[in-house]
C-alpha cells in the first residue's frame, strides 16, 4: 500500500445532500481524485427531487448512498453517516465544495501533530482563488449587540481576520463546509444536537469540544473551494428563519443565563431591521430591486417572530425521523 493510500484509508468522508445537482458530482469527483476510495464516501440524501444522486452514480459508482426520503436536516444526516464510518476519522465535506487534491494529508498531519484535536478545519477558498471565512467566533451577548464592523476592529482575532495565515492555529469553532473529526473523541464530546435543523450545529459541536477538554484547530494547508451558501440561496427567506431559530437555540443550549436577554435583542433588532428598511424601499419608491427584496427578508422574519416561532416555518421539506442510534 502506497503512504498515500495508507493516508486516505484513514478517512471516510460524509456528504449531506439536498438536490445538488452537477455540484455533488463534482464534489465527490474531487473527492476521488486525492486517493480516497469511493467506498469510503457516504451521501445522505435529505429527499432529494433531482437528479443528483443519479448523476453521482453515474460518474463515481461504489459511494454509499443513504436515502433519508425528506429533509431530515443537517445534524441528523451527518450522524446517520457517522454511524457508519469505520475510519479513524471522518470529514464532512459541504456538496457544494471541492477539495484540494492534498487535503487528506494535511488533515492527517494535523491530526498527528495536535493529539488534542477533536476537530479540524480547513480553509474555504472562494471560486476566484480568495480566502472566504473558514473560522467562527461562538456567539456571545456583546456579538449581538455590537455591530458586525466594529467586532472586526474591537476584535479582530476573534471576527475571522486571522484565517489567512499559513500555520495550524486552535481556534473556537470551524465551518462545516470542511470539518475533520476524531472519531476516538465522539464517545466524550457526542454527537452532532439534532436539536438544530441548520446553521450553528457544528458552532455547538465545537463548543462542547472545548468544554470536555478537547480542541479545535484550523489547517489552512487542508483546502477546498466552496460555493458558499449554495443550498441555502434559494431560500433566502426561510434560510434567514432557519438561522434565527439555529442561533437561538444556541443561546439556549450554552448560555441559558442570557437566553432570555438574546430573546428581546433580536426581537429589537428584527423590528428595527425591518422599518429601515421598509423606510428605504419607500424613499427609492421601490425601484431598488435589491433594496425591496431585502425588505421582504425582513418583514418575513418579523411576522414569523410575530406568530410565535413556528417550527413548521423555515427550510422545505421537512421531516421528523427517529433520534439517530448512538452506538453500532
Amino acid at each position: 500500500m502506497s503512504i498515500q493510500n495508507s493516508i486516505t484509508s484513514k478517512f471516510t468522508v460524509i456528504i449531506v445532500n439536498y438536490n445538488g445537482g452537477d455540484l455533488l458530482k463534482d464534489c465527490v469527483l474531487s473527492i476521488t481524485k486525492t486517493g480516497l476510495a469511493a467506498h469510503q464516501i457516504i451521501i445522505v440524501d435529505n429527499g432529494s427531487k433531482d437528479s443528483s444522486i443519479a448523476l453521482l452514480l453515474q460518474s463515481t459508482p461504489g459511494c454509499k448512498i443513504i436515502k433519508n426520503g425528506c429533509n431530515a436536516g443537517f445534524s441528523k444526516a451527518v450522524n446517520k453517516g457517522l454511524f457508519y464510518a469505520k475510519t479513524d476519522y471522518s470529514v464532512l465535506v459541504n456538496n457544494d465544495a471541492q477539495l484540494d487534491i492534498n487535503a487528506f494529508n494535511a488533515l492527517h498531519e494535523a491530526f498527528e501533530n495536535h493529539p488534542r484535536a477533536a476537530f479540524l478545519g480547513g480553509r474555504l477558498l472562494n471560486l476566484d482563488g480568495s480566502f472566504q471565512n473558514s473560522i467562527a467566533p461562538f456567539p456571545r451577548l456583546l456579538t449581538e449587540i455590537i455591530p458586525r464592523p466594529i467586532q472586526r476592529m474591537i476584535w479582530p482575532s476573534r471576527t475571522g481576520s486571522y484565517h489567512t495565515t499559513d500555520t495550524d492555529i486552535p481556534v473556537e469553532s470551524v465551518i462545516g463546509a470542511l470539518f475533520s473529526i476524531r472519531m476516538t473523541a465522539i464517545p466524550s464530546i457526542g454527537f452532532l444536537d439534532e436539536d438544530f435543523f441548520f446553521f450553528l450545529e457544528e458552532t455547538e459541536w465545537c463548543y462542547r469540544a472545548w468544554q470536555k477538554n478537547w480542541e479545535v484547530w484550523h489547517v489552512p494547508a487542508a483546502r477546498a473551494t466552496h460555493i458558499q451558501g449554495a443550498t441555502a440561496k434559494k431560500f433566502s427567506a426561510l434560510a434567514r428563519i432557519e438561522f434565527h431559530r439555529s442561533r437561538l437555540k444556541y443561546f439556549k443550549k450554552t448560555k441559558p443565563n442570557i437566553y432570555q436577554i438574546i430573546l428581546i435583542i433580536t426581537w429589537i433588532k428584527s423590528i428595527s431591521n425591518t422599518l429601515s428598511n421598509s423606510i428605504a424601499v419607500l424613499i427609492t419608491l421601490g425601484l431598488s430591486k435589491k433594496i425591496l427584496e431585502k425588505s421582504i427578508v425582513y418583514w418575513r422574519i418579523l411576522i414569523w417572530y410575530l406568530n410565535g416561532r413556528p417550527e413548521d416555518v423555515g427550510l422545505p421539506d421537512k421531516c421528523i425521523m427517529p433520534a439517530t442510534p448512538r452506538s453500532k
